[in-house]
């Protein structure tokens, strides 16, 4: 199983204890070389830009063999997954943390998005991936991702969890398809800015405006 497989199961809230622990086990297994080889990647595509960055950069980053990167990660496409999930896994951690302080369903949607929107941009390597015009393919490799999507749509899941857990969400649409559609709207702030919304307090009345109505009852 690819690394980047492993580090989103160990995330998936839906996981038993015990099938996580053995998921942690495997990533515990794998850390020291596995760790050295995500940070090499990192810092090579920070560098030299995710399109010039090779299997050969990373391993010699990582002072390993290429055989020994290839056990870990079958392409490059693979190691690009697994660089930007560690990533959104911070993220992630950041969005939570974030939300503590908003009680209410509607204020942690939209936090929880404006939280993701700020963020991005503030860190290289996302920015290059979802707000950068540079590395076109790069972009196609993340967006096609299945486990980048779902994790995608999971974070956008958390922002938007304690409004279906109080019955708040609009009941026309599956709740996944709600989720889905924020995490695209996520997309298109990031992708295309507004030349309007200049600030906070603007995003904040826009996210408002476009997102209560259509999740919240």
């Amino acid at each position: 199983m690819p690394i980047y497989a492993v580090i989103y199961l160990a995330q998936d809230a839906t996981i038993g204890v015990f099938e996580k622990a053995i998921i942690l086990s495997m990533i515990d297994a794998k850390t020291d070389q596995v760790v050295s080889i995500l940070s090499a990647a990192r810092r090579c595509y920070l560098a030299n830009g995710i399109s010039a960055t090779g299997m050969k950069e990373v391993a010699a980053g990582a002072a390993l063999a290429r055989s020994t990167l290839y056990r870990y990660f079958p392409s490059r496409d693979d190691l690009l997954v697994a660089t930007i999930m560690e990533e959104m896994i911070e993220l992630n951690d950041c969005i939570r943390k974030r939300l503590v302080k908003y009680p209410h369903p509607a204020d942690q949607v939209v936090e929880g998005l404006l939280v993701a929107i700020k963020e991005i941009p503030r860190r290289p390597l996302l920015h290059a991936v979802f707000a950068s015009e540079q590395d076109s393919r790069a972009r196609r490799v993340i967006w096609s991702s299945d486990a980048i999507v779902s994790f995608g749509e999971e974070l956008m899941d958390h922002v938007i969890r304690p409004a279906r857990d109080a019955d708040l969400l609009q009941n026309a649409v599956r709740p996944e398809i709600l989720i889905e559609w924020v995490y695209r709207l996520l997309l298109s702030f990031l992708t295309l800015p507004s030349n309007w919304v200049k600030s906070d307090k603007q995003l904040r009345t826009t996210l408002h405006a476009l997102l209560v109505p259509v999740l919240l009852k």
